[in-house]
């Protein structure tokens, strides 16, 4: 478990953050790396600001993969949030942009 934590400054936690959803993100999917550069290149959205625009992250995902983008975002969630010694619990309604939003919080009460 990665901890962030009080410790940090609120800019070193997000880019901390922002990181491990990255890492996740690219151990869920073949290719990560390459999809990543190829939204960087298509759209508005930048590696670095995937923690801080997961509604815009997810719908790029989306416009490229489909609904086979829904596979993705929730492997990179399940992935992210073992990393952060969370429990992955599955909430009907919930998003994408959702559960990051809920595991930045959780995160910085670590």
């Amino acid at each position: 478990m990665i901890q962030v934590g009080i410790l940090a400054t609120p800019s070193k936690a997000k880019k901390i953050f922002n990181n491990l959803l990255i890492e996740s993100f690219l151990e869920s999917v073949d290719f990560g790396e390459v999809i990543l550069r190829f939204l960087e290149l298509r759209s508005a959205i930048k590696r670095d600001e995937i923690a801080e625009k997961p509604e815009q992250f997810a719908m790029e995902l989306e416009n490229l993969f489909g609904d086979s983008a829904k596979i993705i975002l929730e492997k990179t969630t399940r992935t992210l949030y073992a990393k952060i010694g969370i429990e992955y619990i599955n909430r009907e309604g919930y998003k994408f942009s959702d559960y990051i939003k809920d595991a930045y919080q959780k995160q910085l009460k670590c």
